[in-house]
């Protein structure tokens, strides 16, 4: 891949977004609803949050749709180290912060939300043929789609990861995690294979969803930009009050009224009536009642 084709090396790349949101947003609404969570489960005794948002087979047929986004902000809330939020939170922080400068805030939730969805549609196939009441929740779906924007952009460029020894490139980055998310997936997710509670099939739905964003719906404006101004309200333009009273003189015409010679007032409001008509019309289109008055006023004023 050339480095003409990133979007930065394109002339309607914006080097600089402008206090750039999204991904603050995305971690301070996932650690709200996390601790959310953790009061309806401990304070309460009740699993109210995941009963209503998390993701199954048979809620989705129940017509829980919205489920199909809403799994992704939910994390595990087992006693202990809250291993789950922590290690999403962290990766989407690593890989999110040059992933929106990039695109700016709207896409970058536009494309965690593709590969939000598209995890889901994947890990909801496997489920066909299992357990249809087994739960998936976390973001890790969006954040491998993050992960994988990350890696189509420095496709060929070499770098080094903090918790990852050498340097590599972006290609390495992705086939890495794509061989490792796959391998555990056929050998430890499918039906039959043993019992596993990580959603690997989410996961590779994930980077599929930041693939396909990156190769069909990077370039086209934002659908929450496409929304705003369809529901943005339409502003009429008034007609300055001005406008009004001149084009109701010019509809009266000038052969409707005598002008009073002798009134210097008068004739002044008539001439630059008539002078706007010849603006608009051109001298032609004046009577001769007309052309006599600008005679007459032209030694008058």
């Amino acid at each position: 891949m050339s480095i003409y084709n990133r979007s930065y090396m394109r002339h309607d790349f914006q080097a600089s977004h402008s206090s750039p949101w999204a991904l603050k947003s995305i971690l301070i609404l996932l650690i709200a609803i996390f601790f959310i969570q953790n009061v309806f489960r401990h304070w309460f005794g009740i699993l109210w949050m995941e009963n209503v948002f998390a993701l199954s087979l048979d809620k989705l047929t129940s017509g829980y749709i919205h489920t199909l986004f809403t799994y992704g902000l939910l994390h595990s809330t087992d006693p202990g180290v809250p291993w789950h939020l922590l290690l999403n939170g962290l990766m989407l922080y690593l890989f999110g912060r040059e992933i929106e400068f990039r695109l700016g805030s709207l896409k970058f939730i536009e494309a965690f939300s593709i590969s939000v969805l598209i995890g889901a549609l994947t890990w909801i196939t496997v489920r066909l043929t299992g357990d249809p009441h087994s739960m998936v929740l976390g973001a890790s779906a969006g954040v491998f789609g993050i992960i994988t924007l990350f890696c189509m952009f420095r496709w060929d460029e070499e770098m080094g990861l903090l918790f990852l020894p050498g340097r590599f490139s972006g290609k390495h980055l992705f086939y890495f995690f794509l061989g490792f998310q796959a391998f555990f997936f056929l050998f430890s997710e499918m039906p039959r294979t043993g019992i596993n509670n990580t959603a690997y099939s989410a996961h590779l739905g994930g980077m599929l969803g930041g693939f396909l964003y990156y190769r069909h719906l990077m370039p086209r404006e934002p659908v929450l930009s496409r929304l705003r101004q369809m529901l943005a309200p339409t502003e009429s333009v008034q007609v300055p009050k001005w406008e009004k009273k001149k084009a109701a003189v010019k509809a009266r015409g000038a052969g409707k009224f005598t002008v009073n010679v002798t009134d210097k007032s008068q004739v002044k409001r008539e001439v630059d009536r008539i002078l706007d008509k010849i603006n608009e019309k051109g001298f032609g289109a004046l009577s001769n009642e007309e052309k006599k008055i600008l005679d007459k006023a032209k030694d008058l004023l």
